[in-house]
């Protein structure tokens, strides 16, 4: 989606505001980093560990003193007295019993100070936990559900890991059949999956980071405790734009819109390094990552996969499909199931004068499966239109940009590789634009968009009407194509926030997953994971800035009205998270 997007909400101080602050603060009242809470622990064990020894070397060499003094006694007797006889052994009998009961006290207390000592350090340790146990919390994304995979690292840190542990898994061949989306392992063994995905938009922007991740005292959390969200809400995929322009130079994210601290697995010295182990967090929690080709700039999408006016060229689009096959296509990131070939292809024709996106998908899809042939190749539509009649009513409708896949069946992408064609168009609702068929009536457009005035549907018209426009943008495809699975890229947007007496920005969202549901497709991708994402009408005759996501504005709430709408898509046909297939004992870490 090209939507407008507000500024994410930084790392604030006192009395700024929170959303739409500006960027490039510190990063506040971070907890204490690893080094220095384990430096001020160890030192303060070390402290009283030499105190303790320094008492007890004092302690020893008094007793030594006295040993030395009382055997001086003991053996140097007067060389005239007389001949010693039985009684003069009396002050030396006592002399050792005394001794002993010294060393027995000594011993008391020694033992007393190590109890101490275990004590104070068992309490420390405790303290250490509990401290650890609070800061996982404040990072946490509070949708009340418990998480059974909390990773501890050495240093005693809760949902912090240093590193991901190497899964162990092999990279799938992910296959588009029968309708449906499939792993297939090295072995044969075949595993279909639905998929229930969100977007995470970030990487994209000229930040090259996703949004959300600079975890303070106020707002913000970490791809650890997003992962772990996503997990317990049943999401198993993730749709990651990214910007060629970012892939090709590199770039570093920006630092100040991180908590290094909180998100220690994540390497920011590079634009790959960052995508590489954002990848490898998601991977621990069997999430998927469909990569896409999102924008050629960081300030515009672009219309095609090149453009003279922001300075992309085919050739240079192309080396970023191979840099990502290059860096991306191993066992080590087995998740990743495919590429967007491109966002939003809406200046393009479908088999007719160029920029054409049938011959622009065909040529990106196979350039990806030359360097990985494991992945899938998730094709939207362009931005045409036609003519629709719904209801009584017929007059043209325009598509949804990326819905636009009429021509498709005619003249499908051709790709080199069978089964790896995913049709991925998008579909929104009236926040994104509020399109005449999903009203009963409407007054004029004013220059803004927005209508005059307008007469919602009764739910029974605008279920249908969504699936009408659904079926003839693209829909229809799945009795053409019976082999290639069709996932909605995007969709959804608005919700919770419907301004509509009738609700009718939700509704059409509610009835894309009914149709999605009812017509068999293998899932969809929801925009978005941000609440930053930004809509221009709610409702039809309002104009303005509306942001939502599935995460209200401080990272750590979820939405929960939103949230329970998606749990449509629970319903996915083979929904689960994705299968970790065990490498061979004898394979190389790279994709075969």
């Amino acid at each position: 989606m090209e939507v407008s997007v507000v500024r994410p909400m930084p790392p604030k101080s006192s009395g700024a505001s929170s959303v739409g602050a500006t960027l490039g603060g510190e990063l506040g009242n971070d907890p204490p980093s690893t080094s220095y809470r384990n430096s001020e622990y160890t030192s303060g064990r070390a402290s009283a560990y030499a105190d303790r020894t320094s008492d007890y070397g004092r302690d020893t060499m008094t007793m030594s003193q006295r040993q030395t003094e009382m055997k001086l006694m003991a053996m140097d007797p007067n060389e005239g007295s007389p001949p010693e006889r039985v009684q003069d052994y009396k002050g030396r009998i006592r002399t050792w019993r005394g001794l002993i009961l010294m060393c027995v006290i000594i011993g008391g207390a020694a033992a007393i100070i190590t109890a101490c000592a275990l004590k104070a350090s068992d309490d420390a340790a405790t303290r250490q936990a509990n401290y650890e146990n609070k800061a996982e919390e404040r990072r946490k994304i509070n949708d009340g559900l418990t998480d059974d995979q909390v990773i501890i690292s050495d240093d005693g840190q809760v949902g912090n890991p240093k590193s991901y542990p190497d899964m162990g898994c092999e990279l799938p061949d992910y296959q588009s059949k029968n309708g449906q989306i499939f792993a297939v392992s090295k072995n044969g063994t075949e595993v279909p999956v639905g998929i229930k995905g969100v977007n995470w938009f970030g990487m994209e922007t000229g930040l090259a980071i996703p949004f959300g991740l600079w975890e303070n005292m106020d707002n913000g959390t970490s791809v650890y405790e997003i992962a772990a969200f996503l997990a317990r809400n049943k999401f198993n995929s993730i749709r990651l734009p990214v910007c060629i322009k970012n892939i090709l130079n590199n770039t570093p994210p920006e630092k100040t819109l991180i908590n290094v601290n909180t998100n220690r697995a994540i390497n920011i010295t590079s634009y790959m390094a960052a995508l590489e182990t954002i990848v490898e967090a998601l991977g621990y929690r069997h999430i998927t990552v469909m990569i896409s080709l999102h924008t050629l700039d960081t300030k515009k999408s672009g219309g095609a996969w090149y453009s003279d006016e922001l300075d992309v060229t085919e050739d240079q689009f192309l080396e970023a499909v191979d840099i990502l096959t290059k860096n991306l296509c191993s066992s080590k990131y087995w998740n990743i199931i495919g590429l967007d070939l491109k966002n939003e292809p809406y200046q393009c024709s479908w088999g007719g004068k160029a920029p054409d996106w049938q011959e622009g998908s065909t040529k990106i899809g196979n350039r990806m499966l030359e360097g990985c042939p494991n992945w899938l190749a998730f094709v939207e539509g362009i931005g045409s239109g036609g003519t629709v009649t719904v209801g009584s009513r017929t007059a043209p409708y325009y598509d949804w940009w990326g819905a636009g896949l009429e021509d498709a069946g005619a003249n499908p992408t051709k790709l080199t590789v069978s089964n790896k064609l995913v049709w991925a168009p998008h579909y929104y609702n009236t926040g994104v634009y509020p399109a005449w068929y999903l009203y009963a009536s409407t007054g004029t457009v004013g220059a803004s968009g927005a209508f005059s005035s307008y007469v919602e549907l009764d739910d029974e018209e605008l279920r249908s009407n969504v699936e009408t426009t659904m079926d003839i943008m693209f829909g229809y495809l799945l009795g053409v194509d019976t082999n290639s699975a069709m996932v909605m890229g995007e969709f959804a947007g608005l919700y919770a926030k419907d301004a509509h007496p009738k609700l009718t920005t939700k509704r059409t969202t509610d009835y894309t997953i009914e149709v999605m549901l009812k017509a068999g497709y293998a899932g969809g991708y929801m925009w978005s994971l941000n609440p930053e994402s930004a809509y221009q009408y709610n409702p039809a005759d309002t104009y303005g800035t509306f942001t939502e996501g599935l995460l209200e504005d401080d990272w750590l709430t979820p939405n929960k009205v939103f949230l329970e709408g998606m749990a449509a898509l629970n319903d996915v046909k083979d929904l689960k998270m994705f299968p970790c297939f065990p490498q061979e004992v004898s394979s190389s870490s790279s994709s075969g």
